[in-house]
């Protein structure tokens, strides 16, 4: 067995090669099933049709709200001439949310993705609809 005290065991001292460092970390995506129990009656679906957000310290509060169709309607001639605009508007709070910056991020990105796939589905859609109508074109010209 031999003793080795001469050699340097403090990283400052040796050579940058001559230390060993651990390859960085590279992030995995794990993938976990998560089950979510319903409490009272929070499994019911609650709908909205209006939203706000607004930051806090660490916080993001996120309004649901419904207004009734007609004030919608109403909302949309507010540019004409002649429409007085209202002081305020009224509608019902849904429900209010108070997130994570973590947690409004995993948030948009789930949004993101969704928006993505639907407008990929939307545009598969409508080149399958476009290749129906060359297809019909061409069976009458022939």
């Amino acid at each position: 067995m031999t003793s080795n005290k001469e050699s340097p065991t403090d990283p400052a001292a040796l050579p940058d090669a001559d230390v060993a460092r651990p390859a960085p970390a590279v992030p995995q995506s794990v993938t976990v099933a998560v089950r979510l129990q319903p409490v009272e009656h929070s499994q019911q679906p609650v709908f909205s049709n209006f939203t706000t957000v607004q930051a806090g310290t660490g916080v993001v509060f996120i309004d649901f709200g419904f207004l009734e169709p007609q004030t919608i309607a109403n909302l949309a001639r507010l540019g004409q001439p002649g429409v007085t605009v209202p002081e305020a508007i009224g509608g019902t709070l849904a429900c209010r949310m108070a997130l994570s910056i973590d947690t409004v991020a995993n948030l948009a990105n789930q949004l993101n993705q969704l928006l993505r796939s639907a407008a990929a589905a939307q545009a598969q859609a409508a080149q399958g609809a476009a290749q129906s109508a060359e297809g019909a074109a061409a069976q009458q010209t022939h």
